[in-house]
């Protein structure tokens, strides 16, 4: 073997490999020169990322299942979910016959080629067989001699299966950042799984029965999500009834104060969702996700968005304290005339929670709406990945959450059972957690326009997000590049019209 001198090794290694994160080649297995000598290696490598080794090259059974765990998840995401919705989008896209064209069909053939080497048996085969593989298999580019005496021959391995085992460990990573950077993150993951088990639409959790639930999760990090989650519904729907009268649902501030509501809608973070929102981004990290759950109020009228922020500040499912003041944006109005409605009938209702029925003067209201319309246009998103054309107004914010725990077992109490409704009265104690959620407010006509249509569709949003995944985690295999975006979007346009 011709000795690879360690300076060779001093940008790419030292520096480049980190500040770009595009490829996954270790240092460590610099100096092997047959397969013996590289598992050894990658076993420490393993060790270096939280897997617990018995003495410093072996690593057990239970590590190797949890990595094959690991490798499951990425499969599953990969075949099931991303590739076959970025197939049927490319085509779709590709029909259009567009100045996009010969992109798209670039990018659906190498979709179909990497769904090809992740089906390849023998390519499955060599990774099933020890997740140690993996990392032989991505660094087999630089390190050729890493497959040297496997099963007594010297593998060759293809360009297609580094690449692709490059991709698996980077997408691995993700998975595995879900558990490891934030437990909180990972409880979340976790009740996704369980409800998606039980037949739950995790885009319709606000029709769950939470007052009363049929199955509670086993795990404790699924539980602690459910209690969490469980709390807070419990909260809202203190507010909220339905009116015969009107025929839809009311919020009510307490204190004389009704915002009228055609739809509530709620949805959990799906893991897939997860997985994709970190892989789009370079420092993507779990911490990041602060939208687990969104909660969606589809009101009758938007004028009445103000008013009902407000109200829910009333409530307490809104605190000054616990609201990121930066993610509070609005576009749902286009200028400080079109809110100017709005912020009447906040005045109207302010005045009527103190008792008084003040009616506000236009000179007031136009100051004042245009106050209003700076403050809250000042963030709007720059996300690349999404559309001017959503109409909203959205906030961040950390709900307060008190778990109970029997003081005597540990067990956690969850809200519904009758073991929660009597725990002022058994020995008990609490912990105090966070519930990340992202709060949105729309009126029906604006939802359904700027939802379903055009680039601003959901699929369309979707499809731009994996794109930038896939151009991350797929580097030289994919890429739709960032200057055919202005084309796709026109495209989305009129796949969504």
């Amino acid at each position: 073997m011709k000795d690879k001198s360690s300076l060779q090794e001093l940008h790419h290694d030292i520096f480049g490999s980190v500040l770009d994160k595009s490829e996954m080649t270790p240092y460590l297995l610099l100096k092997t020169d047959n397969y013996d000598k590289a598992l050894r290696q990658a076993a420490k490598m393993m060790g270096n990322r939280g897997f617990d080794m018995l003495g410093s090259n072996e690593l057990p059974e239970s590590e190797k299942s949890r990595a094959q765990y690991y490798v499951e998840q990425v499969y599953k995401y990969c075949l099931n979910s991303m590739l076959p919705f970025l197939k049927g989008q490319l085509r779709r896209l590709s029909d259009l016959n567009t100045g996009n064209y010969a992109r798209y069909r670039s990018c659906l053939q190498a979709v179909e080629d990497i769904e090809s080497v992740l089906h390849n048996n023998e390519f499955r085969g060599i990774i099933s067989e020890d997740p140690r593989n993996l990392f032989l298999l991505a660094s087999s580019r630089k390190y050729t001699q890493v497959f040297h005496g496997y099963k007594g021959k010297d593998l060759q391995v293809p360009a297609q299966w580094q690449q692709a085992a490059c991709s698996i460990l980077k997408m691995a990573h993700l998975i595995k950042s879900i558990e490891e950077d934030s437990q909180d993150v990972n409880d979340y993951a976790q009740l996704g799984f369980f409800l998606d088990m039980q037949g739950q639409d995790l885009n319709d959790l606000y029709h769950y029965n939470w007052q009363d639930p049929k199955d509670l999760p086993e795990s404790e990090a699924a539980k602690r999500a459910f209690v969490k989650i469980s709390t807070f519904f419990h909260k809202l729907q203190e507010s909220v009834r339905y009116d015969e009268g009107k025929k839809c649902m009311v919020f009510n501030s307490g204190d004389g104060v009704e915002v009228d509501i055609k739809e509530i809608k709620s949805r959990l973070k799906s893991p897939e969702s997860m997985f994709t929102k970190l892989g789009k981004d370079v420092e993507g990290e779990a911490q990041d996700i602060r939208d687990i759950l969104a909660i969606t109020f589809i009101l009758t009228s938007k004028d009445d968005t103000l008013k009902l922020f407000h109200a829910l500040q009333k409530r307490g499912v809104i605190l000054q304290e616990n609201t990121l003041s930066s993610s509070i944006t609005q576009t749902l109005f286009d200028s400080p005339e079109s809110m100017r409605e709005a912020v009447r009938i906040l005045m109207i209702s302010l005045s009527r929670s103190e008792g008084a029925h003040v009616m506000p003067e236009e000179k007031d209201l136009i100051e004042h709406a245009q106050n209003f319309y700076r403050a809250l246009s000042v963030n709007t998103a720059k996300n690349p990945h999404s559309s001017q054309g959503h109409k909203k107004f959205q906030c961040k914010i950390n709900f307060c959450v008190p778990i109970h725990r029997k003081a005597e077992t540990n067990e956690i109490l969850v809200p519904g059972t009758d073991a929660y409704a009597r725990r002022h009265k058994t020995a008990k104690k609490t912990e105090q957690h966070t519930l990340a959620l992202e709060l949105r407010i729309s009126d029906q006509e604006s939802w359904n326009v700027s939802e379903h249509h055009g680039d601003s569709h959901h699929h369309a949003y979707k499809f731009r997000q994996l794109v930038a995944v896939m151009n991350r985690v797929f580097k030289g295999t994919f890429n739709l590049p960032e200057d055919s975006f202005g084309q796709l979007r026109e495209d989305q346009k009129k796949l969504f019209p």
